[in-house]
């Protein structure tokens, strides 16, 4: 029903931002709804004196609020409202993959290196994942950060790894590029 009213989903709502197209600024539109408030709001009052029989009780305080609720809505209209939503295209962004190539990746846990596991899982379809959605630029990370074209170019052989140090250079690397993550 949601999507039949507005015309999106209601996930799309919340995970967008609802802004304002118009020009002129949000201030005016408070203004001008403030501003059509009093003056139906004075409109109806002296209505209300010249014709006394009709206009008593709560009736005329529901029909400025009706009033006010319709003419903010049409000035809110008038302030174009839209659904901004940040999405990531397919294949316009770029997933940087770091994997630790340090000598601490060749220790068994479980019969299998740890860099065996690693290679395994990414080789298990999370890069096949990846890539249907994403440019992919693999890194080896040890003492240094080095980009390679490929898992079997890892050898754990590296004394240690620096992690702040990769992270800051993928980061000053990436810094004009389409970062997915």
């Amino acid at each position: 029903m949601f999507e039949a009213l507005f015309g999106h989903p209601l996930s799309l709502y919340r995970k967008g931002e609802l802004v304002l197209l118009s020009p002129y600024p949000r201030w005016w539109l408070a203004a001008a709804i403030l501003a059509a408030a009093l003056l139906l709001g004075a409109a109806l009052w002296r209505r209300r004196l010249r014709l006394s029989s009709g206009l008593a009780g709560r009736r005329p305080a529901v029909l400025w609020l009706l009033q006010v609720c319709l003419l903010a809505l049409v000035l809110l209209l008038l302030w174009q409202p839209a659904l901004r939503v940040s999405t990531l295209k397919p294949q316009q962004n770029v997933v940087a993959l770091l994997v630790d190539d340090s000598a601490s990746m060749a220790i068994e846990e479980d019969g299998e290196t740890r860099l065996a596991q690693a290679v395994r899982a990414l080789n298990g379809g999370l890069l096949e994942g990846l890539s249907k959605n994403f440019q992919l630029r693999l890194y080896r990370l040890s003492d240094r950060l080095e980009r390679i074209e490929d898992l079997s170019e890892l050898g754990a052989a590296r004394p240690a790894t620096r992690i702040g140090d990769g992270l800051r250079e993928v980061a000053r690397e990436a810094a004009s590029l389409p970062l997915g993550a």
